[in-house]
């Protein structure tokens, strides 16, 4: 039998037909940003507000403390009392001496007026008038400097005399802090420094145990030029428990940024050091997108840099390379940090 048949159908090439793509499959899922707000953890040491050493303004000897160290003292309260000697009989002359000199110049104000007395007498009395009452004000000031008082309310830190001790001009007898507000003192990165501003609130963390509400109130403008970090200051109300150079934690939340909330599983690093996430385009195409993280929990991240909304690889990313052209499959699911 030979020849051929006309009427014989051709068998379709189903080999070639069902050969599998070159195209990978990958897994996406379509996220919008959200409202984030990124939390500045600042770590730092507590300070008084401010603080004071006391220097004796005279000599002599210590007569009587009033405070003990420890203990709160309010502003001009007098904390210890340095004998005075003879200097109330001094006083008691001057104001005497005060007094005859007034009525002297008073008399002779009243014959000036009368005729009866010359300007150079008139001038000369009140020139002893006001000797006189110079003298009594310097003496009333000496007094003064007898008795040591705080400058202002506060803690008084150390008081370094005994009833008995001898003090001199410019001796430090005492040191006064004062705790209300109390200082968080600590340095931010160049980096972070301009989401700072004074007036912004912050959560304080104190190593006793506390946390309180404070405000951020002084921001440096000059790096420590071995650290490239600035200063920042957070006022917090007064502790019952002050301590000055102790171990602070400081929260600031700063203003709010557009993100989206990914596994860290998904994070990638590129070729350059860079850290991102693979997204696919609308041509399909791999896309690497560099990613900053502002906040996490135990549940993902939060990342900026993405465009507001992505088609993000949630598998089948390590298989992938920018550039590459896949075949995306849409999934969904409400666990979007686990890609789930």
């Amino acid at each position: 039998m030979t020849g051929s048949n006309d009427d014989a159908v051709d068998e379709p090439n189903t080999a070639a037909d069902s050969q599998p793509s070159l195209i990978p499959e990958v897994q996406v899922r379509t996220l919008d940003a959200q409202g984030v707000r990124r939390s500045l953890t600042i770590n730092g040491v507590t300070e008084p507000d401010r603080s004071v050493s006391i220097a004796s303004e005279t000599s002599g000897r210590v007569l009587e403390l009033l405070k003990s160290a420890g203990d709160q003292v309010d502003n001009g309260e007098l904390i210890a009392r340095i004998d005075p000697r003879d200097l109330n009989a001094q006083l008691r002359t001057a104001r005497a001496n005060l007094e005859q000199a007034r009525l002297e110049y008073e008399g002779a104000q009243r014959l000036g007026n009368q005729g009866l007395q010359n300007r150079s007498q008139l001038a000369a009395a009140e020139a002893q008038f006001q000797n006189a009452q110079a003298q009594l004000e310097a003496l009333e000031l000496a007094l003064r400097d007898t008795q040591i008082r705080a400058p202002f309310a506060g803690v008084l830190e150390s008081l370094d005399i005994e009833v008995g001790t001898f003090v001199s001009p410019g001796q430090i007898v005492a040191q006064v802090y004062d705790y209300d507000p109390m200082r968080v003192v600590g340095e931010v990165p160049e980096t972070d420094v301009n989401f700072l501003s004074a007036g912004q609130s912050a959560t304080v963390s104190l190593v006793t145990g506390e946390e309180l509400s404070g405000e951020l109130t002084f921001v440096g403008t000059v790096a420590n030029p071995a650290t490239r970090t600035f200063k920042v200051e957070i006022a917090v109300p007064s502790s019952p428990k002050n301590l000055a150079g102790a171990t602070a934690k400081a929260n600031i939340m700063l203003a709010e940024q557009q993100g989206h909330y990914v596994s860290p599983a998904l994070l990638n690093i590129n070729d350059s050091g860079e850290m991102g996430l693979k997204t696919v385009n609308s041509n399909n195409l791999v896309e690497f997108s560099p990613v900053s993280i502002v906040r996490s929990d135990t549940g993902g991240v939060w990342v900026t840099g993405l465009p507001r909304q992505v088609s993000l690889i949630v598998v089948g990313q390590g298989f992938v390379n920018a550039g590459d052209e896949v075949n995306p499959v849409a999934v969904s699911g409400n666990n979007l940090a686990a890609g789930q």
